[in-house]
């Protein structure tokens, strides 16, 4: 009974996961992020703080750092109207604190009009928002993400709005070569309600209607051994499975990118906001290292010496 105990207890010690609070983040100065107007592609948003690394923030050239801009002007670059779009650290839109200066991060839209282009940015994660672990080697093993999203996308029925139909507001998961494995977001079915959505080869809508005004959870786990996802929503104090071991778009190498990309639309008309990410790995040993380590076991227990 004492030598299954000890290999029960080798096997969970190799599949105990390394957590961290991501510093992608809490989006706090601990965390790397600078408060209103600092765009996160400006700076080295994510890589200073006490959470990040140290060191103090810096000016950088526009998108070199964790943070990219792929789509619509970088701030303070006006879209064709003349308005702003930008990513940043924003005061009162902290979940736990919204009247506080503590930080969410926001994500907006240009002001040029509802045909305006949506806004999208790319996060590189590093070992700390990995617990240490490099988000290249998590080939094989399973990657938790959790965070919180306060989500809008107007409807037709909503002054002016987007037609039916509309996907925004989304986050994507990409691997090291460009694969894409899955997507979350919401869909805007043409009235003043949004729900929660999600995409492993086309966009599902689900049956959860989301609070445009307050705060929930997407939990994703994503498991690059078998090449699946599970993906849960948390809304009004329910959890709901969304998507259960379901196949990736694409197979994934490793997760080492997500993006966000926002609705079009009217300057802040559509204030998206993210905060408080969690991540999760959790490795997979092979069939043989799991073996070697119970075999090691067992031979270090068969020659210990009975006590005299």
């Amino acid at each position: 009974m004492r030598y299954f105990t000890f290999f029960a207890i080798a096997i969970v010690t190799l599949m105990t996961p390394m957590t961290a609070k991501a510093y992608l983040g809490g989006f706090e100065p601990i965390d790397g992020y600078e408060d209103f107007l600092n765009d996160v592609a400006t700076y080295n948003a994510g890589q200073y703080g006490v959470n990040a690394g140290g060191g103090t923030y810096v000016n950088i050239p526009d998108n070199t750092g964790l943070w990219t801009k792929l789509q619509g002007p970088l701030f303070p670059t006006p879209g064709t109207a003349g308005g702003v779009s930008y990513a940043t650290g924003h005061f009162g839109r902290d979940r736990t604190n919204p009247s506080s200066s503590d930080l969410g991060l926001v994500i907006t839209t240009n002001a040029d009009g509802w045909a305006g282009g949506a806004q999208e940015y790319s996060y590189m994660l590093d070992n700390f928002d990995l617990g240490g672990v490099s988000p290249a080697s998590t080939g094989g093993d399973v990657v938790q993400v959790s965070f919180w999203s306060c989500a809008r996308i107007f409807g037709t029925g909503e002054g002016g709005g987007l037609g039916a139909g509309t996907i925004g507001d989304t986050v994507s998961f990409y691997d090291s070569s460009g694969n894409l494995g899955l997507e979350v977001g919401y869909r805007q079915p043409g009235t003043t309600t949004d729900f929660a959505a999600t995409n492993v080869g086309s966009w599902i809508q689900s049956t959860v209607s989301v609070n445009p005004s307050t705060y929930h959870r997407w939990d994703v786990t994503l498991d690059l051994n078998l090449q699946t996802v599970s993906i849960d929503v948390f809304e009004a104090g329910t959890l709901t499975s969304l998507v259960s071991s379901a196949p990736l778009i694409s197979p994934m190498s490793n997760l080492t990118e997500l993006r966000f990309e926002s609705t079009a639309g009217v300057n802040n008309a559509k204030i998206w906001s993210l905060d408080d990410f969690e991540m999760s790995v959790r490795a997979i040993p092979e069939p043989s290292t799991a073996l070697l380590v119970m075999l090691g076991s067992v031979g270090g227990l068969l020659l210990r010496r009975p006590r005299q």
